[in-house]
């Protein structure tokens, strides 16, 4: 299984929850599971970080950055597909209002994403 990752940093000048409110809403809610449609998904997963001690005691022990604000995955059996979907003017679209859409509360020059291959 193909898994593509998308980590999130919230904007600097954004309170976390002010960050929190924007992603929850119904609007990213919607962006998200017409993505994971239009791509095929066999699922996907939107998830905040939790701020936590534990977490938090675990980086300074480390020396760890900062986590992510959140993460958002989307699962293929295989995405060999993907290029083409892409492409297409819906994809195009639909990849704009997102990006719209996320440059309110996302910065996305600190943001990251990559794809991994998933076992089940």
């Amino acid at each position: 299984m193909i898994r593509y990752i998308n980590c999130f940093r919230k904007l600097p000048d954004m309170s976390i929850e002010d960050f929190r409110d924007y992603w929850q809403g119904a609007e990213f809610d919607d962006l998200i599971k017409r993505m994971a449609e239009l791509s095929g998904a066999r699922r996907y997963n939107k998830n905040l970080t939790l701020r936590v001690s534990m977490g938090e005691h675990l980086i300074s022990d480390r020396g760890l950055a900062q986590p992510y604000d959140g993460i958002v995955e989307y699962y293929w059996n295989n995405a060999n597909h993907l290029a083409g979907v892409y492409q297409t003017d819906t994809a195009v679209a639909l990849g704009r209002q997102i990006q719209r859409y996320q440059s309110q509360f996302i910065d996305l020059a600190n943001s990251t994403a990559f794809f991994t291959e998933y076992e089940e």
